[in-house]
């Protein structure tokens, strides 16, 4: 019996690739791979087969009951699921093109909670979904399509000087809000002022990705979390991802996927800071991958 070929990230994510976004080099056999504006190698997202939640525990029967007589132990058969990352997955997106002036920051996507029936979502008993542990996320797989303004005064093409970038937030199940059920959130144009010691004045260590500075044409991040990531934010190595791939340093250890809860939704933000500086949004989306 032999598993489904499915298309997926390499290698065990214990390290990520030294490639920058949009910057072709020879790929690594280990850790996040990260999409170049005119990379043509391998297959696109609607190329890619996700399974759903039925096809996951068909497989799971068929390993546990159809191998030999005796049945796999439960044990086993969770190696071989998640050696294949044969996960269901949910999928929030934005095709829509958002344009982010100077700190009019806004939510772009919302995911739908964790583990649960998003048809059901509007109902006084919310279903939940099949899942392993009260830890089950595996991996959290993040697609932008964006450029800031166009130009700069200094730090041309690098990430080390943009001042357009992006952020994830967790919002608990408790904490959502009840007027809708929309994985695309309302703009909200009036816009935030941000004091010198706001923590969101400048990207941080935590940020999701930065925009490549004064680069015009659309630039394509590829971002996977992997709950198998280890990189400690104080490494040299996180040092040179954030240098180079504009990835937040502190966001290459895997905890942000190990530690979402059940229910947990992930929320996307645009920024943008000083005068100028726009963030320019062509396509996001957010695919959450769990174990059952």
């Amino acid at each position: 019996m032999m598993l489904p070929m499915v298309p997926r990230f390499r290698g065990l994510r214990r390290r990520q690739s030294n490639s920058s976004n949009d910057e072709p080099e020879p790929q690594s056999n280990m850790g996040n791979q990260n999409s170049t504006a005119d990379d043509n190698h391998g297959p696109t997202d609607s190329e890619i087969f996700y399974p759903e939640l039925y096809d996951v525990l068909k497989v799971r029967y068929l390993l546990r009951w159809k191998i030999i007589p005796e049945g796999l132990p439960v044990e086993i058969v969770d190696l071989i699921v998640d050696a294949a990352e044969y996960w269901p997955s949910i999928e929030a997106t934005l095709d829509q093109k958002r344009i982010i002036h100077q700190d009019k920051d806004q939510v772009l996507v919302r995911t739908a909670p964790l583990c649960y029936d998003e048809n059901t979502l509007g109902s006084d008993s919310p279903k939940v979904l099949p899942h392993r542990t009260i830890h089950p996320c595996r991996k959290i797989v993040f697609s932008i399509a964006s450029h800031d303004q166009g130009f700069v005064n200094s730090g041309h093409g690098t990430f080390d000087g943009s001042y357009t970038w992006f952020d994830t937030e967790v919002v608990p199940f408790e904490n959502l809000p009840t007027s809708g059920n929309s994985s695309i959130p309302e703009r909200d144009a009036n816009g935030v002022r941000f004091g010198q010691d706001h923590p969101l004045l400048l990207p941080s260590s935590h940020k999701l990705q930065a925009n490549r500075a004064a680069a015009s044409g659309t630039q394509h991040y590829h971002i996977a979390w992997h709950h198998l990531d280890n990189i400690s934010a104080d490494s040299a190595e996180a040092e040179e991802i954030q240098h180079n791939q504009g990835r937040g340093r502190a966001t290459l250890d895997g905890s942000q996927v190990r530690n979402l809860q059940i229910g947990d939704t992930i929320a996307v933000w645009g920024r943008a800071r000083f005068g100028a500086w726009s963030n320019h949004v062509e396509r996001l989306s957010v695919r959450v991958f769990w174990a059952v």
